[in-house]
């Protein structure tokens, strides 16, 4: 019973920590967005005001936990961001991060369930059972990947002009430094590759989860949030493979 009730502890606490995960990234979302449209004159974007103030309102209520609430403002903007005329959405800042943000909630209906469920899991078993969620949660993740792919396929500087660049910010304070845009979108993508590589571990592909949050941690080497994941993926897979060994031996 005692050896029961630690591994609950423990399966507790990493679920504890995949919630704060999908939270912290929810989080990064909301940075980088509103830091864009900071730099960014919304009096020559005014159209994306309304749908962005939309997006924000969703923020709070996945923020809450309120997560069917969240995902219909977050749908709403989406819908809004598309009946904006004379944008591409196929490689759109904004388009993506809704995109992103639909996709988190999938992942977490995917994940616990669409109540708030945690206290009903009782082991790794539990967890995952919404396998059309997570599913579904990918397909968000995929098209705000390729809308940040596509616009950094056009827009990213030349090397030499991301080395000068890095150079001239020797010795400033990292809180001084102002973003290009090719660095938001990278940023942006790294985090929305990460949330794929989640999604593929519950999905049991841990091959294409690893290489997922691999390569966000190749286009951002700071995106802690996919390295804890990945180091927490194969932490758990190794529990799992001495778990299976030591049942093998007691047979």
């Amino acid at each position: 019973m005692a050896f029961f009730t630690k591994e609950l502890l423990q399966l507790n606490r990493k679920m504890q920590i995949v919630l704060l995960i999908v939270t912290i990234t929810v989080m990064v979302s909301v940075f980088f967005l509103w830091r864009f449209m900071e730099l960014k004159s919304l009096g020559q974007n005014a159209a994306y005001k309304a749908p962005m103030h939309i997006y924000t309102k969703a923020e709070k209520q996945m923020i809450r936990g309120k997560l069917g609430r969240a995902l219909k403002l977050y749908e709403e903007a989406e819908q809004m961001l598309r009946q904006i005329p004379d944008i591409d959405l196929s490689d759109d800042y904004y388009y993506g991060i809704v995109c992103n943000a639909i996709g988190t909630v999938h992942l977490r209906i995917g994940i616990y369930g669409a109540g708030n469920n945690e206290n009903r899991i009782k082991s790794r078993v539990d967890l995952a059972k919404d396998t059309d969620s997570i599913i579904l949660a990918q397909s968000y993740f995929d098209t705000s990947i390729n809308a940040y792919r596509k616009w950094l396929k056009l827009h990213r500087p030349e090397a030499e002009k991301i080395v000068a660049l890095y150079k001239s910010r020797e010795g400033v304070a990292e809180d001084k430094i102002i973003l290009e845009p090719f660095e938001r979108y990278e940023r942006a993508l790294s985090v929305t590759v990460g949330n794929r590589g989640m999604a593929l571990r519950y999905l049991n592909d841990i091959a294409g989860a690893t290489a997922s949050y691999e390569e966000a941690l190749s286009i951002w080497a700071d995106n802690n949030t996919a390295a804890a994941n990945l180091e927490s993926m194969r932490q758990v897979i190794s529990e799992e493979e001495s778990e299976n060994k030591q049942k093998m031996l007691d047979r």
